[in-house]
């Protein structure tokens, strides 16, 4: 009603002008003749009039209603109502054919996705067999080859190995709620099978981990993807670690029955100014620049996922001193 009324505005102010004119034309008249206009014929000059003006008001409100009623919402239409005058019906017509040219523009870009999402997870499934069989072969030749040649191409497979991971779960993230199975898990076991993984990248480097988790604890997660986080995480620690830096420490806390999981290194750390967006897709900061290649997009991959898994991922570093990366479960 309110937004009607105010569209009625310069209408009602039409109207009552015209009023106004109509009574000075006939006090000019009476005037001229000799005579004056009496206060009881000047109001029933105007109540008849406003009484029209009411009863038509009414009648257009009565008309325009659902489309005030309608538009005037917070939440958006799929379908505009039925225009009452030609205007309407107008900015309708055009309103159907824009949202037909986004709906088509909508489904192409669906589209054009899903055949960049299959080529992605196509292409890493291919990639990840020549992969192997270069691994295989650098184990079956390890006699042959010297321990610095061997030991450069390792952390190369490897490094191919975890970019290939990467894209394969940032494509996967986009349709998270179609692969994921939340089961009971033993945290300590995870985190176990994750430091094997990475046995050779451990003794490359020079870096041993400290295991003290508690073997009750038990947390709700999907096995599949909070590994890719434990991962990321680990690479992290193990590839910003500094010459001096020889463990990494994986500790558990339950407080208010609630797990936490930390991991703590002793490596370079992350400066103050990176800190708050570590978490932001391709930022790299300055170690990533500094000391060794970075995507920027494993922390990103991992905050995502926690937060899918309704799990709490946060930061803490201090320069030269270290980072702890803690992981948070809700449950």
């Amino acid at each position: 009603m309110r937004s009607f009324l105010k569209d009625s505005v310069p209408f009602i102010l039409f109207f009552f002008t015209q009023c106004l004119l109509i009574l000075g034309i006939v006090q000019l008249y009476l005037y001229i003749i000799g005579s004056t206009l009496s206060w009881d014929v000047a109001a029933y000059l105007l109540i008849l009039p406003l009484f029209c003006l009411i009863l038509f008001l009414g009648f257009r409100f009565n008309k325009y209603k659902e489309y005030y009623t309608i538009l005037s919402g917070e939440e958006p239409i799929n379908e505009m109502p039925d225009a009452p005058n030609q205007l309407l019906q107008i900015v309708k017509r055009q309103q159907e054919l824009q949202t037909n040219i986004y709906a088509n523009e909508l489904e192409k870009l669906k589209q054009q996705k899903q055949m960049e999402f299959n080529f992605i997870q196509q292409w890493v499934h291919q990639m990840k067999t020549p992969v192997s069989v270069m691994h295989l072969t650098m184990q079956k030749e390890k006699l042959n080859l010297t321990e610095e040649f061997y030991q450069s191409m390792q952390e190369e497979l490897e490094r191919m190995q975890q970019g290939l991971d990467l894209a394969l779960y940032q494509s996967r993230l986009q349709k998270f709620d179609r692969d994921f199975h939340v089961q009971r898990v033993s945290l300590k076991e995870m985190v176990k099978d994750v430091i094997q993984d990475f046995k050779s990248s451990f003794i490359r480097n020079q870096v041993f981990p400290v295991l003290s988790i508690d073997d009750s604890i038990e947390i709700a997660t999907d096995k599949k993807w909070f590994r890719f986080v434990i991962s990321q995480i680990l690479t992290n620690a193990i590839k910003y670690s500094k010459e001096d830096s020889d463990k990494i420490y994986f500790t558990s806390e339950v407080s208010f029955g609630r797990s936490m999981l930390k991991v703590s290194d002793t490596g370079y750390g992350i400066p103050p100014q990176d800190i708050a967006r570590v978490f932001d897709p391709f930022f790299t900061g300055l170690n990533g620049r500094k000391y060794r290649e970075s995507t920027g997009m494993g922390l990103y991959l991992s905050k995502e996922i926690c937060d899918a898994l309704d799990h709490d991922l946060s930061i803490t570093s201090e320069v030269d001193k270290g980072t702890t990366v803690s992981i948070n479960f809700r449950q």
